[in-house]
């Protein structure tokens, strides 16, 4: 857990702040995010370009000096998100943030930004057809309070782009898990009535389907084991990963 008795862990320690100073922070930035909330909603701006815009917000919020690493070349204009996203670092996070919201941005990887948690199934399904969900948590932002007792808003949303980059990532065979979530959909009602009873099968499916984007070969191999600990049968599917 991200924040934990006033201690942060995780990859992006470095860019987050104390929960006690997240509301101070919210009414700082809150004209800023209720504009980027409105231009979200009335079309204005993309998925991708609300990313970056909130990006761009809480990174030179938080960081005093030097937020974006310009690798050896000019800074160039922030209104160009293409070539911003081509050219500069961001400190704090790994690159693989940056390189999913430009793939995203480009059109190559389809993530979809949402302002709500979705439900299992809805995860299940949407990877099940090459998609991605980004959540973006307004309330939460907007609050300075943290998304299920976790992850701020700002880390939330760069939880999910890196988990996208795990999604995507040719080397990872995406196709491969694609097959493996379709398969895991396809055979849902098998085991829905576990997920009813048995909150600790509960957790450990929720986790493969939303926090596990990894090679399908050790999906599979997760999937097999947690099922096999309920005493589910194991699924099978004729693709070799």
């Amino acid at each position: 857990m991200p924040h934990e008795n006033g201690r942060i862990y995780g990859s992006f320690k470095k860019i987050c702040i104390p929960e006690n100073s997240l509301q101070i922070e919210a009414l700082e930035i809150r004209t800023q995010l209720l504009g980027i909330k409105s231009a979200w909603e009335d079309g204005t701006l993309s998925g991708s370009d609300v990313t970056f815009q909130l990006l761009l917000l809480y990174l030179e919020k938080r960081v005093k000096r030097h937020p974006f690493l310009r690798m050896g070349q000019k800074l160039p204009n922030r209104t160009s998100s293409k070539e911003f996203l081509e050219i500069v670092r961001f400190y704090g996070m790994p690159d693989t943030v940056r390189f999913a919201l430009w793939k995203w941005h480009i059109g190559e990887w389809n993530l979809q930004l949402i302002d709500y948690n979705p439900s299992s199934i809805e995860m299940l399904e949407t990877q099940s057809r090459g998609i991605r969900y980004a959540t973006i948590s307004w309330e939460h932002a907007l609050e300075g309070t943290l998304v299920e007792g976790k992850r701020d808003a700002f880390e939330h949303l760069l939880h999910d782009l890196a988990h996208a980059y795990m999604f995507f990532r040719e080397d990872y065979d995406f196709e491969g898990q694609k097959f493996f979530f379709r398969s895991m959909l396809d055979e849902f009602e098998s085991y829905k009535i576990f997920l009813d009873q048995d909150p600790i099968f509960k957790e450990k499916f929720e986790y493969c389907i939303s926090d596990m984007n990894s090679h399908p070969a050790h999906l599979k191999a997760y999937w097999n084991a947690i099922r096999r600990d309920a005493g589910i049968p194991i699924l099978n599917v004729e693709r070799n990963f």
